[in-house]
C-alpha cells in the first residue's frame, strides 16, 4: 500500500494460478498442467467482459457467445499477475498491467520488470501503465529480535515451512528499518507494497504500516 504510483486498492484484479500442491487441482477434476493456458484464455476474456462490450471466444477451454458484463466499470481495472516461473512473467508482459512479487530479493524483482517489459514489447503492446507490487511479511518492534518475534511464528504457521526459509525476505524492525529495507525494491520497479505486517497488537501493525508509508512515500 506504499509506492509513489498507486491506486485504489479496491478496484485491482490479482491473477495467480493457485498454490504448489498439484492435488488442490486434482480434487477439482483438473489437470494442473493446464492451468498456464488455462489462465491465459480467462484474461484474454476478463479484459474483453470489462469493456464492457460483447465478447466472442473459442479457446481450448473456454467457449463465449456474446457474454457481456453489465454495467461495466466506469474505470479501467488494472489486472495484475503472480507468480515467479519465466511463464508467469511472460505471461504478465502479455496479457497483465503488472506483476505481483513475493519472496524475491529487490536485483531479482528488477530483472522480473525488465523481462516483463521486453514480453509486452514482443506482444506488440503499446504504452503500459504499470504497477508492479510486493506481498512482504513484515515484523514490527523496538528492535530486529523483539520484531522477529512477531513475524516468525506467524509465518511458519501459515506457511507450515520454518520461518528461516522466508526470512531474508521478511523484514523485521522498527518502520524505520522496515522502510530501509524496501527502498531497493522501489528503485526496482515496485509501486505498490502489500504489507502483512505482524506486531504487539493490531494498534501497533497500524502505526508501524502509516510510518513506514510516510518514510517510503505514498500519495
Amino acid at each position: 500500500m506504499l509506492g509513489e504510483k498507486v491506486r485504489d486498492p479496491f478496484r485491482i484484479l490479482e491473477a495467480e494460478l493457485g498454490g504448489e500442491d498439484p492435488h488442490e487441482f486434482e480434487v477439482c477434476g483438473i489437470d494442473p498442467k493446464t492451468r498456464g493456458r488455462r489462465m491465459d484464455e480467462s484474461l484474454q476474456i476478463v479484459r474483453g467482459l470489462l469493456e464492457g462490450k460483447p465478447v466472442d471466444f473459442h479457446g481450448e477451454f473456454f467457449d463465449l457467445d456474446q457474454a457481456v458484463v453489465s454495467p461495466a466499470p466506469s474505470q479501467p481495472i488494472p489486472i495484475l499477475v503472480g507468480g515467479r516461473s519465466d511463464a508467469a512473467v511472460h505471461r504478465a508482459g502479455r496479457l497483465g498491467d503488472g506483476w505481483l512479487g513475493i519472496w524475491v530479493s529487490a536485483k531479482r524483482f528488477g530483472e522480473v520488470v525488465e523481462q516483463m517489459e521486453d514480453a509486452a514489447a514482443g506482444a506488440g503492446r503499446g504504452e503500459i501503465g504499470w504497477l508492479n507490487s510486493l506481498n512482504v511479511w513484515c515484523g514490527f518492534g523496538t528492535s530486529p529480535e523483539k520484531a522477529r518475534e512477531m513475524v516468525a511464528p506467524r509465518v511458519s504457521a501459515f506457511y507450515q515451512i520454518p520461518f528461516e526459509r522466508f526470512e531474508k525476505w521478511s523484514p523485521s524492525g522498527t518502520p524505520e528499518q522496515v522502510a530501509e529495507f524496501l527502498v531497493p525494491y522501489v528503485n526496482a520497479g515496485c509501486h505498490w507494497f502489500n504489507l502483512i505486517a505482524c506486531g504487539e497488537s493490531p494498534e501497533a501493525e497500524l502505526e508501524g504500516v502509516a510510518e513506514v508509508a510516510r518514510l517510503v512515500g505514498s500519495p
